[in-house]
């Protein structure tokens, strides 16, 4: 019974949904036949979009300036960890019995 009210729903829901989608389509048809469409803005005029611009402004107020990053903690860590990774190859060389 619960697969016959689910496919009943789907069934349903496919036709209101294209039922509105024709609705709509029709009043956008309607509206554009109408020649209410140049209501809008008026397109081709010289008006300056934007009259005074500044863009190295606009860019540091996006990109802010940041001081030089500092590495030389990474650096540090990055001797310690291949003196440490040589170390280790070397101990493990010598429990070996190779050196």
């Amino acid at each position: 019974m619960s697969l016959v009210k689910a496919v009943v729903g789907l069934c349903l829901g496919i036709a209101l949904f294209s039922a509105f989608q024709a609705i709509g389509v029709r009043s956008l048809q309607e509206y554009l036949q109408s020649g209410n469409t140049n209501a809008g803005l008026p397109i081709g005029t010289n008006a300056p979009i934007a009259t005074s611009f500044d863009a190295d402004a606009l860019k540091n107020a996006i990109l802010p300036k940041y001081g030089p990053i500092d590495t030389t903690e990474g650096q540090r860590l990055g001797v310690e960890a291949a003196a440490r990774r040589n170390l280790t190859c070397r101990c493990q060389v010598a429990s070996a019995g190779k050196l």
